[in-house]
């Protein structure tokens, strides 16, 4: 007994410390991304409310260039902005002489937390037309946003936002928990700092987040810090679970070697097979968690779709004099695409229930030319030309069609928005489909602006994008669907401009592809 007492704590001991330290390190690494997250979601919310100044600071200017600071107009404006934007507590016109050695007068009330002599300076600094920042004295969270406006014979004009630090940075949905917040300027001074007192730095590393906010005229630098501890890396309640279950791993570890020894071969291969059915299952369970969560980024696609044809159909039913020839090619387009979103549905429940995709021999040339008969429409009004090169013998594959004909709607999509800023020469779309060396090859490539070496890695992670309102699902799901048809994607940047994605799939041979035809 004694003897199997010792050899249970040499082993559940060393198990212990291992997996409390990876619970810690786990718990770690979810606290770091969970700071990335809120610094990166405050982070933008901060620079739209900054832009939001500049363009509050345009709009006065307009107004008072066409009347003065006591017009009702202006008030008006001013009074409408501060009501709906609180953090602008004041907004003032201020005339300073020219001269730097000429008194700049006593503060306006608006401005009794601010240097009037600083405020003089920074404005000489700016041209006319141009912002900057100011903070305030005596560590009050108010700066001041100076715009200077066109000079009179003998002062300059400027025209100043007051804005409340401790209101710019509060978030929406309330302030994360054991953050530390820092505001600063340019110059480093202090403008607001919330949150909670950090402790003295120990074993753990502290984890922070600072960038500065994307705004010329506010060159605000944005800093949050945390400092875990190790009650909350490891409370009671996880390092109890976790001893618990590591005692009982070694437990029945012990139980497992013992009648091993007394039954040889035979339960040990059924406890393995056991062991594979059940990992094999959670491994089905988390990937239809995994499609559950984008089932909602495919659909979209096929109901855009039918959006877009039903009021293109609409318009043509009531000018009156169309064909109705054009109204039923609508209609027909729009079954088209309601089968297609009923056969996203159907791919999901089939997997659900155990069965696989419908894969089978189809022509790569036909699956293009069906998603560009989906976006043509939206193509030609965004102004967008699209060169379609199929191959003169169509390549054939073993796919899902549905699943192909989705990848390349989504990288006909992904290119087309990246082409929206550039300029009309530049505005194409190429969909290339050809045989090589036995692989079956979609290329779509745009001449947008390509795509960044830091972003490259990335692009196929799950949740991450690029784009302000994306869902960092698209690309993630165009892979794994192109690899369930032993296929690969790649991605890489033009020779010149733009991006190009590739889809290569193991082609048929011509024995086989005449079979299927």
């Amino acid at each position: 007994m004694k003897q199997r007492f010792l050899a249970f704590l040499g082993l559940w001991i060393p198990l212990a410390l291992i997996a409390l330290a990876l619970a810690a390190a786990t718990e770690f690494v979810r606290v770091r991304d969970g700071l990335e997250r809120d610094g990166g979601t405050l982070h933008r919310v901060l620079s739209q409310r900054v832009d939001q100044h500049d363009a509050h600071l345009t709009s006065l200017a307009a107004v008072l260039a066409s009347s003065d600071a006591s017009s009702a107009t202006f008030q008006a404006v001013v009074e409408a902005m501060q009501r709906f934007y609180p953090r602008i507590a004041a907004v003032a016109l201020i005339d300073f002489p020219k001269s730097s050695e000429m008194d700049v007068g006593s503060p306006p009330s608006a401005l009794r937390d601010f240097d009037m002599a600083a405020l003089a300076g920074k404005l000489r600094e700016l041209g006319p037309g141009q912002a900057g920042t100011v903070a305030s004295r005596g560590g009050t969270p108010f700066y001041a946003l100076v715009k200077r406006l066109p000079d009179t014979a003998s002062e300059v004009r400027a025209l100043i936002l007051v804005i409340d630090g401790k209101l710019l940075v509060e978030p929406e949905g309330g302030q994360p928990h054991e953050i530390a917040l820092v505001l600063r300027d340019a110059a480093g001074a202090i403008l607001v700092q919330t949150g909670v007192t950090l402790p003295e730095q120990g074993v753990i590393p502290r984890l922070t987040y600072e960038r500065a906010l994307g705004s010329r005229s506010q060159p605000l630098v944005l800093h949050l810090a945390g400092q875990p501890v190790l009650a909350d890396l490891l409370p009671p309640r996880t390092a109890f679970v976790v001893l618990t279950a590591t005692g009982l791993a070694v437990f029945l570890l012990l139980v497992i070697r013992r009648e091993r020894r007394r039954t040889a071969g035979a339960r040990e291969a059924m406890r393995l097979h056991q062991h594979e059915a059940r990992l094999a299952h959670a491994m089905r369970v988390n990937t239809v968690g995994e499609m559950a969560s984008g089932i909602a980024h495919e659909i979209t696609q096929p109901l855009t779709a039918i959006l877009s044809q039903s009021q293109a159909g609409l318009r043509l039913a009531r000018s009156g004099g169309k064909t109705p020839d054009e109204l039923v090619s609508v209609l027909e387009a729009n079954v088209r695409h309601a089968r297609r979103a009923g056969e996203i549905l159907e791919r999901l429940r089939a997997y659900v229930s155990r069965r696989d995709p419908v894969r089978q021999p189809a022509d790569l040339n036909q699956i293009t030319r069906n998603v560009v008969e989906l976006v043509e429409r939206d193509l030609q009004e965004r102004a967008i030309t699209l060169r379609l090169e199929l191959s003169p013998i169509p390549p054939w594959a073993v796919v899902d069609r549905v699943s192909i004909e989705q990848v390349v709607h989504n990288l006909v999509r992904n290119a087309a928005e990246a082409l929206d800023a550039m300029p009309e020469e530049r505005r194409v779309i190429t969909i290339t489909v050809r045989e090589v060396a036995g692989e079956a090859v979609i290329s779509v490539a745009d001449q947008g602006s390509g795509i960044a070496d830091a972003d490259m890695a990335r692009l196929f992670e799950p949740f991450f994008t690029t784009k302000s309102g994306g869902m960092g699902l698209g690309l993630p799901l165009c892979e794994r669907l192109v690899e369930s048809a032993a296929g690969r994607m790649e991605v890489r940047n033009g020779a010149a401009s733009g991006a190009v994605f590739t889809i290569r799939i193991p082609a048929l041979i011509a024995e086989r592809k005449v079979a299927a035809e």
